[in-house]
């Protein structure tokens, strides 16, 4: 009987080899697939400006830019609120053609505040099948002085 010496990066593939075939393909490997979830972009504040600094009783403007990142028309609701007093600033649907965005300026009435730090919050709700929403709301601070 002849014996069959097996050395080196002979041995390796073969080991390898028996490994899967024993063992098969190590589940990270098999199912990556199956877990993995697309990042889809939809709609997205682009930015959001309102003074740092304004007196009591002034109205204020909140000046928000919205962009739709898809190549096809979008709505959404854009909200505005004033987290501190929970008062709502403005709320309306809006349609955004392909890879454009949207100037919207709502005004703030102030009166009646004290002296305190403000925030506004500008969100979108999420359009069908978007599942990166990190970008869709933003909000900023503004202390109100008398």
């Amino acid at each position: 009987m002849k014996n069959y010496k097996i050395h080196g990066w002979k041995f390796c593939l073969i080991y390898i080899f028996g490994y899967f075939i024993f063992c098969g393909l190590p589940e990270s490997l098999a199912d990556e697939k199956k877990k993995y979830e697309p990042i889809v972009h939809g709609v997205m504040i682009v930015s959001m400006n309102i003074p740092l600094l304004e007196t009591i009783g002034n109205k204020v403007n909140v000046d928000v830019v919205i962009g739709n990142e898809r190549t096809t028309n979008v709505t959404t609701i854009l909200t505005i609120t004033c987290l501190t007093t929970k008062q709502l600033i403005g709320r309306e649907a809006e349609t955004l053609d392909g890879l454009s965005s949207k100037r919207i300026v709502y005004s703030w009435d102030t009166s009646g505040l004290k002296e305190d730090t403000y925030t506004i919050r500008a969100e979108l709700e999420k359009v069908p099948g978007e599942t990166y929403v990190d970008d869709n709301s933003r909000q900023v601070n503004i202390f109100m002085i008398p």
